[in-house]
């Protein structure tokens, strides 16, 4: 008989050590979001809500050229320079 552990080993720690450091509020933060161009609705709410909730010092809204291909490194880089967090993602 063999005996199958159903925990699987991750690297959680490892990833997490490697992760950008997470401010304690976004209350006066400039917070970015980067729409993949399937859900821009999703994220206009979702500022909304932030703005309402949070107060952060301004959002900034981008929409990838394309939804199937990676985000041009000048996109990016604009993101990383104008906000102090972004979120990336798809509101599908």
């Amino acid at each position: 008989m063999k005996v199958l552990n159903p925990v699987g080993e991750t690297r959680y720690q490892e990833a997490k050590d490697r992760l950008a450091p997470r401010p304690s509020t976004l209350e006066g933060k400039v917070v970015g979001f980067l729409d993949d161009g399937a859900g821009q609705a999703y994220f206009d709410r979702l500022a909304e809500l932030l703005h309402d909730i949070c107060r952060p010092a301004a959002i900034v809204k981008r929409v990838k050229p394309l939804l199937s291909a990676p985000s041009p490194r000048s996109l990016l880089e604009e993101m990383a320079q104008k906000c102090d967090v972004v979120v990336v993602g798809t509101g599908v």
